[in-house]
């Protein structure tokens, strides 16, 4: 922790200290499960009342309410207040009633103040659900196929922004098909900043050489293209791995609109229809 973050944290502390309405406060979030650096926001979880969480909601959203100064301060699903300080750094409270914060895992919070035994009990780590994992990957496919297929749209309107945008979702769907890959399920990845820590450095390798399209027409089609090229070998991978079933009419009409719709792509003749023999 850095002495800007461990600065912040103290005069936090000391805020929410003060406040008979909290029964416990634990630092959750990557710096809570010791894997923080110098650009981690401080994450708190408040163990609260439920008939409390209303009234200390609307105290901690306060323009002259106990917490530091902040430059923007937001409250989400009326239990959450995001904070922004004037230096830029960032602090999430969440308010939890103790059945709900029992459920988190211990090892991954550190108790700030307050009634120690409201924490966590250190619980076995769940096993994959296989079905689960199954499902995840055929929607993923699913997916990727249903907005590759969309790529003609754009094109016949000549609406290069938004076929940009259809890029960076292929683009998340394969990032999402990699940590699958890896055994990542939802509940093991890391905040909306964090990535690298779960892919491989092949993986990474691969993300970091697509080149972002330009508004044009030849860079879009070309980016379709190597998404296409990434995604649907490795999902065949994956889904043999994981015992998901392959939506082989559903990319047998997607193939045949693209190569009918786009030629200049090359849709046709690259042997996948062959290779979805003995799949489930």
């Amino acid at each position: 922790m850095t002495p800007d973050q461990q600065s912040l944290l103290e005069a936090l502390k000391t805020a929410l200290d003060a406040d008979g309405r909290i029964l416990s406060a634990w630092l959750t979030g990557s710096l809570g499960a010791g894997r923080g650096d110098p650009w981690s926001d401080i994450d708190i979880a408040l163990v609260v009342a439920a008939d409390d969480m209303p009234g200390l909601l609307a105290d901690l959203m306060a323009p002259d309410g106990p917490l530091p100064a902040t430059a923007l301060r937001l409250s989400q699903f009326g239990r959450l207040v995001n904070g922004t300080t004037p230096k830029l750094q960032r602090f999430d409270l969440l308010l939890s009633t103790p059945e709900e914060f029992a459920r988190q895992k211990a090892a991954d919070v550190k108790l700030l103040f307050g009634d120690s035994s409201q924490g966590p009990t250190e619980r076995p780590r769940p096993a994959p659900d296989p079905a689960a994992v199954a499902r995840r990957v055929e929607g993923l496919v699913t997916e990727f196929l249903r907005v590759l297929s969309l790529a003609p749209v754009p094109v016949g309107r000549r609406e290069w922004v938004v076929m940009q945008d259809g890029v960076g979702h292929l683009r998340r769907l394969l990032i999402e098909l990699m940590l699958e890959e890896n055994g990542v399920g939802p509940a093991e990845r890391g905040g909306a900043k964090k990535l690298y820590p779960f892919l491989t450095p092949e993986q990474i390798a691969e993300l970091e050489a697509l080149v972002p399209p330009r508004a044009v027409e030849a860079d879009l089609l070309a980016a379709n293209r190597d998404l296409r090229d990434l995604f649907l070998p490795r999902a065949r991978r994956v889904a043999q791995a994981t015992g998901a079933v392959w939506p082989a009419d559903w990319e047998a009409a997607v193939m045949s609109g693209l190569a009918r719709d786009l030629p200049a792509l090359g849709w046709a003749g690259l042997g996948w229809a062959d290779a979805t023999s003995g799949f489930p």
